[in-house]
């Protein structure tokens, strides 16, 4: 239904139109009545009336300049009929500027208005109606965008390149505002669910499988719209993996690229909690080549059938697999081994990470830190002990470390309160445990050992009794390289020694020395050496059939 507002300053003629005409017939429901100006502004911008039948001369406002202040509100699409004298028509010429429809001459003929005000609103219903198709269409557009998107990038990017068609599909992308790919070199990354059927059948919940792709493409979405500050375009696959492309105009992106992909899989792993593998194929390439790049990017994935999955693979092998050097304070094992292994400028160092431990606690009274704070540091008392730690008197007088700990009012006195049981701690273990050294050598043996097994650095971490982190910590430190490019190191040297002997084939290599995938070996230990296996074996001479 229609509202209409007449405004008049004379109130025989603003009553009499208000109650002569049979509003109801047009399909207004409601009149309002304005005998000035200011008076009828105050209703127009309250009730906002679709149809204004106002004087063109009016005491205190003129009817122009009630609808020259209309013409500045936002947002109110009315129309407007005035009335005037046989002398008014230079105002009225201003009236329909300002955007009046039309006009009527006193003295009023009632039918004459009757046919202006169906015309009238006859107009505003087609406004009305035009208005919601524009929306309905925008609304349609807007939904159909990201599937014209996804489409299109299905079809550029797993199938191979047409120039035939490559005009065609640069005006699509153009269209749909991806016309950046066609501007500078690329990046792919594919995020694939790990084990995606047992989890759909494990939990067995309807439509488990969308709900689990639609919570990883939403946390790779957010990941890349905060850290990433170029363009990027994501979409679902024919694989039911999600595909980022991701602009590539510097070099440094590259870098980028890897951090993002160590984001998104954290948070996948806690948001989601399932567990997923990324594929980056950090060798830019133009649009022409992004099939090519989609099928390197998936021989990656391929390679959690061998070395298993949660883990990030590049060309250069799998180097961001969670080996992770800096430890977290939140984990007790961790905080253990650092102070059985680490030096005093270790634990130091660590502890500048307790203030942020804290705060991620949620603690809002100091009583609550305290408390958490005691139980933290039992924790690691406690597996302190059960690893040989001699000292017991926290075991026989618990309520002493307590009463020490609330002595402190804030959180940089507390952290240097814990910061010394864990030095003192430290020093006693000192007197009992293998050498940081010691535990490498050990690892160094395993590795040496069963270099051609599926080795991780779990298995080793747990073969020599320390935690991951800290194994691989200890590597960095000991060895200048990490777990990975040891490993890595010892299977290529093995290769070439057996790539001195003919009888062994290249393919039969790559299996002996931990690699299922002789492609993949390939690529490896090009990177380490400079050469193929083929072209290692013929530069020294050796023929290969």
């Amino acid at each position: 239904m229609l509202r209409a507002l007449i405004v008049d300053d004379e109130f025989e003629i603003r009553e009499g139109l208000r109650k002569r005409i049979p509003w109801g017939e047009y399909g207004i429901d409601e009149v309002f009545a304005a005998g000035d100006g200011d008076t009828a502004i105050a209703i127009a911008l309250e009730k906002k009336p679709d149809l204004i039948v106002t004087d063109i001369k009016m005491s205190r406002m003129s009817g122009l300049e009630f609808l020259g202040a209309l013409c500045r509100v936002d947002d109110y699409p009315w129309k407007a009929v005035v009335i005037s004298g046989y002398d008014d028509f230079e105002l009225v010429k201003q009236a329909m500027q300002l955007g009046a429809m039309d006009y009527i001459l006193k003295p009023i003929n009632t039918e004459e208005l009757g046919r202006i005000i169906c015309k009238a609103t006859d107009q505003i219903l087609r406004d009305r109606m035009d208005k919601l198709n524009q929306v309905q269409l925008k609304n349609q557009n807007q939904l159909a965008v990201p599937k014209l998107r996804e489409e299109l990038l299905r079809e550029i990017i797993e199938h191979e390149y047409d120039p035939y068609r490559e005009t065609r599909i640069a005006h699509r992308l153009q269209a749909l505002k991806l016309d950046w790919m066609t501007q500078q070199p690329i990046l792919l990354m594919i995020v694939e669910v790990d084990d995606l059927k047992a989890i759909t059948n494990q939990r067995g919940y309807l439509n488990e499988k969308e709900l689990v792709l639609f919570g990883i493409g939403n946390v790779v979405n957010q990941t890349l719209t905060e850290e990433f500050p170029f363009p990027f375009a994501l979409f679902n696959d024919s694989h039911s993996r999600w595909v980022a492309v991701l602009s590539c105009r510097q070099q440094d992106q590259l870098a980028l690229s890897k951090s993002l992909a160590q984001i998104s899989l954290r948070r996948i792993n806690e948001f989601v909690k399932v567990k997923a593998s990324i594929g980056i194929c950090t060798e830019q390439r133009e649009l022409q080549r992004v099939h090519e790049m989609f099928l390197d990017t998936g021989e990656l994935l391929d390679q959690k059938v061998v070395y298993g999955g949660n883990r990030i693979f590049t060309e250069h092998g799998f180097e961001f697999d969670g080996e992770r050097t800096e430890l977290s304070l939140m984990e007790p094992n961790e905080v253990l081994d650092l102070v059985r292994y680490g030096s005093d400028e270790d634990i130091r160092s660590s502890m500048d990470k307790f203030v942020e431990m804290v705060q991620a606690w949620g603690l809002c009274s100091l009583k609550d830190i305290h408390q958490q704070s005691f139980k933290w540091l039992m924790g690691i008392f406690r597996g302190a002990s059960a690893a040989g730690w001699p000292n017991r008197s926290w075991e026989r007088n618990p309520i002493s470390i307590w009463e020490q700990l609330e002595q402190f009012d804030n959180l940089q006195s507390l952290r240097a309160k814990v910061e010394l049981y864990l030095l003192d701690m430290a020093s006693d273990f000192r007197k009992l445990a293998a050498s940081p050294g010691q535990i490498v050598l050990e690892a160094e043996k395993m590795i040496r050992k069963r270099y051609s097994d599926n080795l991780s650095l779990q298995a080793v971490a747990d073969e020599v009794h320390v935690t991951p982190v800290w194994l691989s910590k200890l590597f960095k430190k000991e060895k200048r390289m990490t777990f990975l490019e040891y490993l890595t190191d010892v299977r290529i040297t093995k290769a070439k020694e057996m790539l001195g002997d003919v009888r062994h084939k290249i393919y039969q290599i790559s299996y002996q020395v931990g690699y299922k995938d002789p492609v993949h070996f390939t690529k490896l230990f090009k990177k380490q050496s400079g050469l193929t296996p083929k072209e290692f074996r013929k530069q020294r001479g050796i023929v290969d059939d």
